[in-house]
């Protein structure tokens, strides 16, 4: 992990309407600023609205432009996609440690141009689309996106992969699979071993042994998903790869066992000129059982990356020297027990011995190999001396129990694919390398490691807003096991103008509801769950939704359930009679519970608060959980010593509302937007530039430079 130290006057953390706002109105007053989002693009959650209220004018419409003079300003600086991991209070200024997360995408290569999305094997839910429908593993996080570039969800290497002692990626081998690319399946595991199909034959497994799957059923095929593509590849195709011709220096290799066919196939890949003799090229894989076919098959490998394979009696080393050979490895056969080493007997002729004698162990053999073949490649371009060659160490790894081949023949590309459907994607990106093949500006980068960065600033904002509280608590209304309970801001995507069904419809079944329930207070006004408080923005926005989506399904009855309407913002009141008047029912009454019936429709059991009272029950199409809004408190724990006060309800306290807006308790860190508790948008822009004044006084009161 790299590591720098910048300056800044300000640091503003969180990329919403609110921290844009401070961030360009202090960028307009000279002060230099730098914004921290952990998300790959700002916007925040306004960017995900369809309208906004009141006005019911449109939220990308307000919002893109702010978010691109934002990314634009000369004294701003925005870093996405990073955390801020700690905030330490020095005196009169602060020390801010940000971490940017790899992207695995170059930003300065990226264009956005969306080809690698294409390509891609993986999907994970979208989270613009609040999960409604899938996106890929590399993803633009949406159209309007700044910075608008590729992005790649990677949680590390999937258990499979890392127990591959090959260097394998099991888990872009099946990824692949799974999306019916047979032939890359082949050519991805000939980046990463000369003889894939004889490989994943004689390997004890250790993939399988550790994948995620078998902890429900069964372990994965993967073995038997490598076979298949490689009798599939030379039964149909058998056209390798194309490999740069070798013009670098001649390497002669004496044996031809696992690892000395991998060091000359990751010599031969580096430039260098290789020649393979032995007595018999391969006997060894034949021995341990390969089919003849197949070993046949894939020494041509070797030969298609420029590799000649001499069978018969080999030459010594030093007739091997007189013909130009710069370097002459001798691979020699291994007593049992002996551990694996590499000694010079001449110049430039070595030994290398305590070979793997086992074919379970094959794929020990390779990675032996390429670690061999990385030693030698650097030696010969200068980066390695002699005595660092010499005294390299070569530590088997701890490898997990094997597992036995199953008996799996498949028959055909689709039961291949079945079988990979399986995969739980735990690692997320299977580095099945298709991004990197197809993207034409050479973007994607699998090396990236995170960035630390440590700012020093005179001020902190904290402006990240609010979270929305998860239904998933509440199991009695349904949404964890009912496709058509949705949330409000799922209503929201469905309503917008990029949303995934390009109409509004129903989950479950695609049809259009033509009866739609929206439940207020879900997770606001509580005390069971989420907050005892008022969300202050579940009412207009549950009121915006009704009346949008009776412009979209215009005979579409809409009910509001509610506990008491809060319309307390100018316009408020005569947008709340507006839908009254176009037709929205408004029920006050308290919902209990939801159950669905065998047609996938809903039945809302609620207290009649109005009327006769008791316990009422009615059925609707579709359910909508107005979700209220509930503090983000990550960011607090992330101060050195005792951070800003927060309020009973966790958002973070203003010494005076009044007076000092936006002033936390702790001198120099101050709060603007949502972070102080639920606002509109109106109100989070206006909080912003009263935080602003603050933040500007406060420098100069302390006289920061």
């Amino acid at each position: 992990m790299s590591q720098e130290s910048k300056r800044c006057d300000c640091l503003v953390i969180g990329g919403g309407i609110a921290g844009m706002e401070s961030a360009i109105t202090l960028g307009d007053m000279g002060f230099e600023v730098v914004l921290v989002e952990k998300e790959a693009s700002i916007g925040g959650k306004m960017i995900l609205l369809s309208k906004v209220f009141p006005t019911l004018d449109c939220a990308s419409c307000i919002s893109t432009p702010k978010m691109a003079q934002t990314a634009n300003h000369p004294k701003v600086k925005v870093i996405t996609y990073a955390e801020v991991k700690k905030v330490e209070k020095l005196q009169r200024r602060f020390k801010v440690t940000v971490r940017k997360k790899p992207t695995y995408v170059d930003p300065t290569k990226c264009t956005g141009c969306g080809q690698c999305e294409t390509v891609c094997t993986v999907g994970r839910p979208d989270q613009f689309q609040d999960g409604l429908v899938a996106r890929k593993a590399i993803y633009i996080p949406f159209p309007q996106a700044v910075p608008k570039k590729a992005v790649i969800e990677k949680k590390a290497l999937s258990p499979c992969s890392q127990s591959c002692p090959a260097g394998l990626r099991p888990h872009g081998l099946v990824a692949l699979t799974r999306a019916g690319k047979i032939r890359e399946v082949y050519f991805r595991a000939l980046k990463d071993s000369p003889f894939p199909g004889i490989l994943c034959r004689l390997c004890a497994g250790f993939c399988e042994s550790r994948c995620t799957r078998g902890r429900r059923d069964r372990p994965l095929p993967i073995r038997n998903f490598v076979t298949y593509a490689a009798r599939t590849f030379f039964k149909e195709d058998g056209t390798r790869p194309s490999f740069p011709k070798p013009k670098g220096e001649k390497v002669a290799l004496l044996g031809s066992g696992p690892e000395a066919l991998t060091v000359a196939y990751f010599l031969a890949r580096r430039g260098y000129v290789i020649s393979v003799f032995d007595e018999e090229v391969g006997k060894i894989f034949a021995d341990w059982g390969a089919p003849t076919w197949l070993l046949k098959e894939e020494l041509k490998n070797l030969e298609a990356a420029g590799i000649s394979l001499v069978s018969g009696k080999p030459k010594s080393p030093a007739t091997l020297k007189e013909e130009g050979f710069r370097l002459v490895l001798n691979f020699l056969s291994s007593e049992e027990g002996e551990e694996f080493f590499l000694r010079e007997v001449e110049e430039g002729v070595f030994q290398v011995g305590g070979l793997i004698g086992e074919a379970e162990k094959i794929a020990l053999a390779v990675r032996k190999g390429r670690e061999v073949a990385t030693l030698f490649g650097d030696f010969l371009e200068g980066k390695k001396t002699k005595e660092e060659l010499l005294e390299a160490s070569f530590a088997p790894p701890k490898l997990p129990a094997g597992t036995p081949l199953r008996n799996l023949s498949f028959i055909d590309v689709i039961q291949a694919q079945e079988e990979a459907r399986c995969c739980l994607d735990c690692g997320v990106c299977s580095e099945c390398h298709q991004c990197l093949e197809v993207c034409p500006a050479k973007a994607v980068d699998f090396s990236m490691k995170p960035d630390e960065i440590i700012y020093e600033c005179g001020a902190v904002i904290l402006a990240t807003g609010f979270k929305l509280f998860d239904p998933k608590e509440k199991p009695l209304t349904g949404y964890t096991c009912y496709p058509n309970v949705i949330t409000g801001m799922q209503m929201d995507r469905l309503l917008a103008p990029t949303r995934p069904y390009n109409w509004v419809l129903r989950p479950s079944d695609g049809k259009l509801p033509g009866n739609i329930a929206i439940v207020l207070c879900v997770g606001s006004r509580d005390r069971t769950g989420g907050t005892r408080a008022c969300s202050r923005i579940c009412c207009m926005y549950s009121i915006k939704q009704a009346q949008l989506i009776m412009g979209a399904l215009p005979i579409a009855e809409i009910t509001i359930y509610y506990i008491d309407i809060r319309a307390f913002g100018k316009g408020y009141e005569e947008f709340f009679q507006q839908a009254k008047a176009m037709g929205v029912h408004f029920v006050k009454g308290k919902v209990a519970r939801i159950e669905e019936t065998k047609n996938n429709d809903l039945i809302l059991y609620y207290e009649d608060m109005e009327g006769k009272g008791g316990l009422k029950k009615a059925r609707h199409d579709l359910v909508v959980l107005a979700t209220g809004a509930l503090a983000q408190t990550e960011v607090i724990k992330n101060f050195r010593d005792e951070g800003p006060q927060r309020d009973e309800f966790s958002f973070i306290q203003e010494r005076d509302e009044d007076l000092e807006p936006g002033c936390t308790s702790l001198e120099g860190v101050f709060a603007a937007g949502a972070a102080c508790g639920p606002r509109d948008i109106p109100d989070s822009v206006l909080h912003a530039g009263a935080t602003v004044a603050q933040v500007a006084a406060y420098l100069k009161r302390v006289g920061w430079k």
